[in-house]
Parts: C-alpha cells; structure tokens; sequence
C-alpha cells in the first residue's frame, strides 16, 4: 500500500476490516497469595482493526497501517480457538463516492 486512497479502500485491497470478538487468558495483577475468591476467569474483549497477517492458527490484527512507512502500529496476534466471531466491516462512504 503507498498512499491513503488505498487505506480507504483497503477492505478491497486486501487488508480487511474487522471486529474480532475473542477470548482472552487473564491474571491478576496483585500475583501472589492469590485468594480463592479472588481467582481470575477468562476475558471477553473486541478488537476492531486490519487483518494483516493470517496463519491457519492465527490471524493478525493492526489498529492503523503507515503506508509511508510500511509498518503497523498495535498490532495483536489473536489464536483463531479463542476467536469466538470476526465481524467483516465496511468503511463509511460519503455523498458522491462510488
């Protein structure tokens, strides 16, 4: 990707735009001496982002793209089995726009 018009449309040019609802492990921050009631369960989160990359075990997610650059920025290896949907989403047109 080398300008902007191609992030615009980047849902067409191959870097998809999604909403990833997972699950994620979690831990307490306070680590040790850990009650039995203050156990920590699994995390329900949403990602919305680029698919960057993908593997048959997991894909990439970006929160931005810097194609001046060539790089990504926040980017998030989620495992695809604790992927519980990914929502495919279209950017936005405006009045006038193809």
């Amino acid at each position: 990707m080398s300008n902007i018009s191609e992030i615009e449309n980047s849902s067409r040019d191959g870097y998809p735009i999604v909403l990833v609802d997972w699950t994620d492990s979690c831990e307490n921050a306070e680590n040790s001496d850990v009650g039995i009631y203050d156990l920590p369960s699994p995390q329900r989160l949403f990602y919305a982002g680029f698919i960057v990359h993908e593997e048959e075990d997991y894909i990439v997610i970006a929160g931005g793209i810097k194609p001046a650059q060539e790089t990504y920025d926040n980017t998030m290896a989620i495992p695809r089995c604790s992927i519980n949907s990914i929502r495919y989403l279209t950017p936005a047109t405006s009045e006038g726009d193809d």
